[in-house]
């Protein structure tokens, strides 16, 4: 399989360029090489060599040029065509060989596919075979097909006041926009002799306007009432038991679609499977063809209790479960729309054309200005418009949505947010900050010429000397954290407290190792009260220091921390709560060398830390209808740091100091987060991604000394400040030698 975009087309353009340059800059007919020049947007043209569809999955087939066919309603004899690149067939070859060029909307900006063309003297007619799958993540109530030139914003309509010189859509050929006839309609592939769902076709209407044709109105009955008004997305689709038929009377070279689970009632339910007496002598009667599927379960045919529409028994369903000639899969042709029209080419001025595909979202889903407002406009509009997704809440959503488009602004934008997890980026921020507060309170390490090792907090170090082979030390830190809001997340402000008690021994003059237990805490608040997540947990850890040369020191840290979390999310007026637990793992290595200069020591320090968190799925409470069921998470995050520290020596007392530059880097992640008990696209976040200047500030004086124990205490101050991100944090030690 192979995907096409327009990077992949850059040399194909340039050959194309050099090629059209010693002809005329006119054009009356498709090339029929190198035909595209590039796909833009949101989509991508799909080719299969296993289908015999090969790159660049388009071609055009130019038998009979000026041609001006009569056909008003059906492809018969139109020799001229665009269509699927299997080198194989042609324009007229027979319907189901796999004509139809398979075009995939992955998101709300639609796709341009710009192509190739060359002077005629006429106008050439192209009957056009099209499938489009909808994968943008929303149901598509319409579209907007466009011819003209350029792409992108580039992209110029077709000027239809001159029709040599443009390209139009046939007026005399009426377009048909249709789910493949397999479901609705009794022309199907499927050798029922009838659609699954219906035997009447779920199609759209067409209205040709010149370069434009506006399809809106899917008409059939039996969408409406199970799958509403618009085509679903792949994420909406049911799922749906298929038959291998191989070695039965049926023995249809592809897996039979006999029933489908259909949510809102809870049940599987039977499709048409057939007819009783089909007036086409290739397919078989309903009769034999139930009676091949009951010998393959071992059932009688009246024990299948077949019905059009009816439940399937569970007796059959936990066979069919068993059997392995029937598997579950989804009805992908659900987000299939084929796209049947024909293409008037004039002489066109430059060397290409551009079709425009674009779809048409209902209302509240064309509100959104982010990837996670159309993702969460999207779960909502489904919600309250597929009517297999009615789990007796629809009629709450349909109010909700009509309370959102009855907003203005920002108050709409607010609304709409609130209907998903907007802050779901507050679980990685928490995690940072809890990770990182094991790890910065050991600090970053220090040694200088004679004194071996050192213990440190928060980046400000304190010299040991080496008299001691053992420390004891407990900290106690405070922090305040903001995270700005980005196109994926509402901001939130995170506090976090922390307390660590450690042990460390010295094996030799200048290497240690050591232990720390820590218990954390923390809550991420959402901007404009629109939630919090808060998280509690323990931690463990272990670490090893070496000092080397005259002033240089490496210190390594791993640890562990199980972590549980609680949720509140505010959502017209009601609470969601949630609670779920998780785990993450941390490790850092960290360098420094200082330079002595009397009372001063001074030096580089560099340090990477990594975090890698998982946080289980789990369901809320309390919200009724508004309700989410939030999948799992799992993601890691990167933290590297350079800079400078220093230290000033006074009696009994010791000032220090650090200047860093930090970056983090997060993983995106798709969280599967929608309504309870229905499936969704899941919620695209961002990972965390920012950089920032740390500041560190410190005080390290010795309380007693007593036989060879020594007690010291330590007081600090970190604080980060970037474009996106800031931070504060104090922290206080008391550290004892042995």
């Amino acid at each position: 399989m192979s995907i096409i975009r327009c990077s992949t087309f850059l040399g194909a353009a340039v050959a194309a360029l050099l090629v059209y340059s010693t002809v005329p800059a006119w054009a009356g007919t498709f090339n029929d090489d190198g035909l595209v020049l590039s796909v833009e947007g949101d989509g991508f043209i799909f080719s299969d060599p296993d289908e015999g569809v090969l790159a660049p999955g388009i071609k055009s087939v130019t038998t009979d040029p000026n041609a001006d066919y009569p056909n008003t309603n059906n492809p018969s004899g139109i020799e001229n065509c665009l269509m699927a690149n299997n080198p194989d067939i042609v324009c007229t070859a027979e319907q189901g060989s796999g004509k139809r060029i398979k075009t995939r909307l992955t998101g709300p900006g639609g796709m341009d596919i710009q192509m190739a063309t060359q002077a005629s003297g006429g106008i050439t007619e192209y009957y056009t075979f099209g499938k489009t799958s909808n994968l943008t993540g929303a149901r598509i109530l319409g579209f907007e097909v466009v011819l003209g030139t350029g792409t992108g914003s580039d992209f110029t309509p077709m000027d239809p006041s001159d029709p040599a010189a443009a390209a139009l859509f046939d007026p005399d050929f009426n377009p048909r926009f249709n789910l493949p006839d397999g479901l609705f309609g009794n022309g199907g592939q499927e050798d029922a002799g009838i659609g699954f769902f219906d035997g009447d076709r779920a199609e759209m209407t067409v209205t040709p306007d010149g370069a434009t044709l506006v399809a809106a109105d899917l008409v059939n009955g039996a969408h409406l009432a199970n799958f509403g008004d618009g085509l679903l997305d792949d994420t909406m689709v049911p799922d749906a038991y298929f038959w291998d038929s191989t070695g039965t009377a049926v023995n249809s070279e592809e897996p039979v679609l006999v029933a489908w689970n259909n949510v809102g009632v809870g049940q599987w339910q039977y499709g048409n499977l057939g007819v009783a007496a089909p007036t086409d002598p290739d397919v078989l009667p309903l009769d034999v063809r139930l009676q091949s599927m009951a010998d393959s379960l071992g059932v009688t045919v009246a024990e299948l209790g077949y019905s059009v529409g009816g439940a399937v028994p569970d007796e059959i369903v936990a066979l069919m479960e068993q059997q392995d000639t029937f598997t579950v899969d989804v009805i992908e042709d659900l987000r299939n729309m084929n796209l049947n029209f024909i293409i008037d080419l004039g002489d066109v001025a430059g060397n290409g054309i551009s079709i425009r595909l674009l779809p048409v979202f209902a209302d509240v889903v064309q509100l959104a200005q982010t990837q996670f407002q159309f993702d969460a406009a999207a779960q909502l509009d489904a919600a309250a418009n597929v009517p297999y997704f009615d789990l007796g809440n629809s009629a709450v959503y349909q109010a909700g949505i009509a309370e959102i488009l009855g907003l203005s602004g920002a108050a709409q934008v607010e609304a709409l947010e609130r209907t998903n997890f907007s802050f779901l980026s507050a679980f990685s921020g928490l995690g940072l900050e809890l990770g990182r507060s094991q790890i910065l309170a050991l600090g970053m390490p220090s040694a200088t010429p004679g004194d071996g090792a050192t213990m440190s907090t928060k980046g400000e170090t304190t010299k040991w000397q080496m008299g001691q082979n053992s420390w004891g030390f407990a900290s106690l830190r405070g922090a305040w954290s903001e995270y700005d809001t980005t196109a994926g997340s509402i901001g939130y402000k995170v506090f976090s407290g922390s307390f660590n008690a450690g042990y460390e021994v010295a094996v030799s003059e200048r290497l240690t190792f050591g232990a720390q237990i820590g218990a954390v805490d923390g809550t991420a608040d959402a901007y404009n009260g629109r939630g919090n997540v808060d998280a509690n947990g323990v931690s463990v850890s272990a670490f090893g220091r070496l000092g080397f040369g005259d002033g240089g020191a490496v210190q390594a840290v791993v640890g562990y921390q199980d972590l549980s979390f609680d949720t509140q999310r505010s959502v017209f007026g009601l609470t969601a709560s949630g609670d779920t637990d998780g785990s993450q793992t941390f490790a850092a290595l960290q360098a420094s060398y200082m330079f002595d200069s009397g009372a001063l020591s001074i030096g580089p320090m560099a340090s990477i830390e990594h975090y890698s968190m998982d946080v289980d799925g789990f369901n809320e409470t309390g919200a009724g209808a508004w309700n989410l069921s939030v999948g799992g998470q799992s993601g890691d995050i990167s933290v590297g740091s350079v800079g400078v520290q220093g230290a000033y020596d006074l009696p009994k007392m010791k000032l220090t100091g650090s200047l860093t530059y930090n970056m983090a880097s997060g993983d995106d992640q798709l969280i599967q987060t929608g309504f309870i008990g229905l499936p969704g696209p899941g919620i695209a976040v961002s990972g965390i991604d920012t950089e920032w200047f740390g500041i560190g500030l410190g005080l390290n004086t010795e309380l007693a000394t007593s036989g060879n124990a020594r007690t010291m205490l330590e007081a600090g101050y970190l604080g980060s400040f970037g474009d996106d991100y800031e931070s504060h944090a104090v922290q206080i030690a008391v550290k004892v030698a042995f």
